[in-house]
Order: structure tokens, then sequence, then C-alpha cells
């Protein structure tokens, strides 16, 4: 399986086109639907067989100083093959290109941020749709001059706050002040201005928590000038996109952050603190009423121009991103899909008088987290009934593709023959991500040859199908270890949690051994586990976190599983927890409706935490939301 959810990729806003995606088909007609969205030619575009000579006309794109480089490249290989369209490209910061965008003076605005609200807003008095597209990441690079000397071991996250902190203004104006062992000299300080999306996601990450940005420095919307700056003087330091740093390596050097620079793999992976998601925001009218627009948008998407978010500096995104994104395009292009609009929750929910019953069953990954938030549930909402079965993540699609239950809790994404079943019944559904696992590996705290760890190859030994009959005792797998029997307890095969620990580590070698002990309930591995020191097994971290009195986590590769080795994908063994819901439950149940959007409200998300999971991104959470907004007005 591929590592994107573990990885960490897909905790940026590669979830809202994913999504989206899988609402516009789950919305979208029969194959012989004559407003289907056209196939992709063989160079991943589907123009519909556009002559891209023939076409005349402007495309106007503004916004993002950091995304601005990947949209003038393709505007320049657009040029070549559409030389009568004039595409301009300006630079007015993500702000102010979505003040242009909403006020209808572009087509496309090109952003280092999501839309804020207060821009959905305006957008959505102008009567402007549009749609998000994921163009690329970047890791926002921290920089000084190559003269400075003392910058060169980096700096932490704590560090950078004091330095670029609202409390330091006027306060930490020496480099000593910060850090002793630096010198006496002032902090020369160039960053982007206020309206930049670059700022946003900085004060996001490293300052917000504190009361803000200073506002004591050199500021400019103009990338150039901050280099120009910051390459002028060894005692400054500054920030802008990871693509400036690299056009300008030969008077800049970078500075580590927590000991991680900015590359294409730290930025993938998660493991650099700064990186981000690049956007495009796209004009449904323009993609439905301006050829130009459409096709520069369809090329932007095409085989020939994905390769130039590498040329320019940044990060691609994934194949199956790039796809996604293609979809949400030709859906809006065909005009079925919901667009982009800020959510509109109409009048004021009592949720006190709702009555009704919410089904929902499935993995008992999930279970803590959407039994914790029915229990909360059942507090402003006492008259409704909500239970949560535990059958397993595929019992539990069995039932919700028979049209049993309204929800389906999974510990991996659904498969194609439960997405026909599903089609067969006329369940159409959303996805929606709703936390992050790190499946344990688990033995008895009586146990005291494990304490080192496993390798994955060792795992693969012990739980893989060659090992059934023949490696049976524990010094076959290491001969340092004791000849006692392996005493074998995990999931059975219609679990998830199965599925996914079948993917990470025994498909390759022919599957799961099943001379072991199974059980859909996780309570009855953590029972016999505990009582015999030559045990071991596995199933949801959480259930770890709940027994750790009677249970050791087994570290894999040297690496347990924790909220931070889980987010950045660091654990081999993390994986993301879903509910799938059916939409004509959202639109015609109130009580599943609103169900739903508590699951996804500030007040629940913090149960993700208290039973032991990692929660998503608040971008992911605002997706998840859009996504669930849309289904219900569709």
């Amino acid at each position: 399986m591929e590592r994107l959810f573990a990885k960490r990729r897909f905790l940026l806003i590669s979830v809202a086109a994913a999504l989206l995606a899988l609402f516009a088909v789950a919305c979208g007609g029969d194959d012989d639907d004559p407003t289907a969205t056209p196939a992709p030619d063989d160079n991943g575009s589907a123009n519909g067989g556009t002559n891209l000579e023939d076409l005349s006309g402007d495309v106007a794109v503004d916004g993002s100083s950091t995304v601005f480089p990947i949209t003038e490249a393709v505007a320049e290989e657009f040029r070549k093959v559409a030389p009568d369209v004039r595409v301009t490209v300006g630079v007015s910061g993500t702000g102010g290109g979505f003040e242009k965008f909403c006020a209808g003076e572009t087509d496309i605005s090109d952003a280092s941020r999501p839309i804020k609200d207060s821009e959905r807003e305006a957008c959505a008095e102008n009567d402007i749709e549009f749609v998000e597209v994921l163009v690329g990441l970047d890791g926002l690079a921290v920089v000084t001059s190559t003269d400075n000397d003392f910058l060169t071991d980096g700096v932490t996250t704590e560090q950078l706050a004091t330095i670029f902190g609202a409390p330091s203004e006027g306060e930490i104006t020496k480099w000593n002040q910060v850090d002793p062992s630096w010198p006496d000299e002032d902090i020369d300080i160039y960053a982007p201005d206020t309206d930049s999306g670059t700022f946003d996601f900085f004060n996001e990450e490293i300052t917000e928590d504190i009361g803000g940005s200073r506002a004591d420095y050199t500021a400019s919307t103009d990338d150039n000038v901050l280099v120009v700056g910051i390459s002028g003087d060894d005692n400054t330091i500054g920030y802008f996109g990871y693509a400036y740093y690299a056009e300008n390596q030969g008077s800049l050097q970078v500075i580590p952050v927590n000991g991680v620079i900015p590359t294409d793999e730290t930025v993938a992976d998660g493991s650099y603190v700064l990186s981000r998601p690049l956007y495009i925001y796209v004009r449904i009218d323009s993609l439905q009423e301006k050829e130009q627009v459409r096709e520069f948008v369809r090329f932007y998407l095409s085989d020939e121009a994905i390769p130039l978010v590498g040329e320019v500096g940044y990060t691609a995104v994934t194949t199956a991103e790039i796809e996604a994104s293609r979809d949400v395009v030709e859906q809006a292009i065909a005009g079925e899909m919901v667009a982009s609009d800020p959510m509109d929750d109409g009048d004021e929910v009592d949720l006190a008088s709702l009555s009704g019953d919410v089904a929902v069953d499935g993995s008992s990954t999930v279970f803590p987290i959407t039994e914790a938030v029915a229990e909360e549930f059942r507090k402003v909402a006492p008259d409704v009934r909500v239970t949560v079965g535990v059958s397993g993540t595929g019992g539990g699609f069995e039932k919700f593709c028979a049209g049993e239950t309204d929800i389906s809790d999974a510990s991996r994404p659904i498969k194609d023959s439960e997405r026909e079943a599903c089609a067969g019944n006329d369940i159409d559904f959303i996805e929606v991500l709703v936390g992050l696992d790190g499946l344990a590996v688990v033995t008895s705290t009586e146990n005291d040859f494990l304490v080192d760890g496993l390798t994955t190859e060792q795992l693969a030994t012990i739980f893989g199908a060659p090992s059934e009959g023949e490696i049976t005792k524990w010094n076959q797998v290491d001969e340092s270890w004791p000849d006692e029997d392996i005493d074998i307890y995990a999931p059975d095969t219609d679990s998830g949690t199965f599925d996914f620990f079948n993917e990470e580590i025994t498909e390759d070698i022919g599957g799961s051994r099943a001379d072991y002990t199974a059980s859909t309930d996780d309570n009855v591995l953590v029972v016999g586990i505990s009582g015999d020191d030559n045990t071991i097994g596995y199933f949801g971290y959480a259930y770890f976190a709940e027994n750790q009195d009677r249970l050791q986590v087994i570290p894999i590769n040297g690496v347990v599983p924790t909220n931070e080795t889980v987010a950045d994908g660091s654990y081999v063994l993390s994986r993301p927890l879903f509910i799938y819901v059916r939409e004509d439950s959202l639109r015609d149940k109130e009580q599943v409706r609103e169900f739903v959007r508590f699951y996804l409200s500030d007040e629940a998300i913090p149960l993700v935490g208290e039973v032991g999971y990692t929660a998503v991104t608040t971008a992911e959470i605002e997706a998840s939301r859009g996504v669930v907004e849309d289904a219900i007005a569709s």
C-alpha cells in the first residue's frame, strides 16, 4: 500500500481534492450520461480533443508569490502550444490575490494557504463559485546570510518563536538574548508582510499561540527584496518559500529547524516542521464559459506540466492526488458537483429536540472514537439513539453496503469489491478521515527478551504464511531468544487492522499465517497476550494505552508509536482511520446529519486524542466539513 497516509501527505489539503472527487463520483450519473467527464488523452488531460493552437483570449491569475514560479512556468509552456492565449500572472500575495479573485477580477488565484472564511464570504457575496486544487508542496525555508557562522547548527521552533513572536517586540533585539553563546549583535529580521500566505502559515505554526508575530521587522510581498536584505548582513534572519532559497543559495544559507532542513523527502513525509500545501483556486464560471481558462487548467494538471513543480524547486504531489484534482476540475466543468462555497449551516438546529436512530458498525479500532463521540452527543441530543457495533471493518462494510447502517467505521479505505456491493444497492457515500492510529505490537509485561524491539523482517518471519507450522519457537527467529513456543494473538481476517498489518508486513511473502488465536474483539486479544510471557500480538494503539499495566509495546525498527511518530510517519505501522457515511442518511435523517456534524465539531475533535489516537490537522477537519456539507446540499 502506498505510504501516502503514514507520511502525512494526505494530512494536507490533498484530502479535500480526493474527498471532493469521491463525492463527485458518488453523485455522478450513469456511464451513458452525455455530460460525463471525457476520458483523459495521452497527455493526462481530459481536453476533449481541443486544438490548443486555435484558442485565444485572456487568463487572469494573481496571488501568492510562492505559487507564482509554478504558475508562471506552466504559463510559459502553455504559450508554446496556445500562442494566442494571453496568460497574465500577478503577484499580490495570497490575501491580495483572493481580494481580486472574489471581486471577479481574476480567473485563478494562486494561494499558499487555504482560503479563509472571510474570503469565502466575499466570494459568495459576488456569486463567485470555485474549486480548490492542490498543485504542490513547499518547505518554507528559514535563511540567513552565507557569512553567518552561529546559526549553522540550526534553531528550534521555540527559538524561532522567541525571535519572531509578538512578546519579543522591543524586548528581544540581540542574538545573545536568544542564546547566550550567540553574539551581542542586533537581530535583523526580514519576512513577508501580513497579507502573505507565507506569513499566515509561519504564524500558525510558530507564533500564533504566543500572541502572533512581532511587527518590528522589514516586511515585503516581494521575496526578491527579502533575499537582497537577508544576504546583505551576517546578523540577518528571514523566511520564504524554499524555491527562492534554491534560486539564491549562492548568497543565502538555509537554517535547520529542529535539526531538519527542507528537502523533497522531508517536505513529503512531514518530518520538516514548516511543510505546507500550495493551491490554485479556479472560478467555476471561468471553467465553464472560457475555453482558454478550461484548457489552461487542464494543461496545469497534465503529465507535461506536472514535472515543472519540481523544476522550480517545490515538491510534487502524488499521481493519485493529481488524478483526484483532475476529476474535481472535470466535474466542475460538467456542472456535476457542488462548488466550494462557504458552509451554510442554515437555521441552528435544536439538538435537544432531535429523535430517531443512528446506526453505526465496523472497525473495533475506530469504535472508541465513535463511541466517545456518541456519548457526548447523547448529552446534547438525549432522544437520539446512537448504536455503535463492532463487526470489524469488513463486517461493517457488509452491513453498510446492504443498507443496514448509516455509518461504517473503518480502519482502512473501502475496497473495490465493497464499493461494487454498495453501488449494487444504490448506496452512495462519502469518506471522512477522523484520526490516525499507530498499530501497536505488544507482549506481556513479563516478557524480557523483546524489550529492544523487532525489525519488520522479524515481524514478517513471526506472522508470515511461510512460517506456518515451521517457525514455532522464539529461538527460530533469533537464536538468543528462548526455546519456547511463540503464542500469537491477532485480529481475524475480517478486520481492517488485519488488512493493514498484512499489507505492510506479510503481503509480499504470501500473506499471514493462520495458526494463531484470532478474534474481532480486542479485549479478548488483550487478555490472551497479557497471560503469558511468550505471547505476541497487535491491535490499535488505543487498546495498548488502555491496558499498559498488563502489556508492553514492542519497538519496531527502533521506534514506538506516539502521537509524534504516527503523525510524521516515522513509525512504520501508522494508518488513517475513517467513517463512511451514506449520503441519503445525511440528507433524509436529521439525526444522522447532526451527529456527523457533531463528530467534526470543535467539541468532539479532542476526543480522538483522549481515547488514544492522533488527531488530524485543522485543515483536514475543515476539508471534511466541506465534503459533508456538499453531500448534504447535493
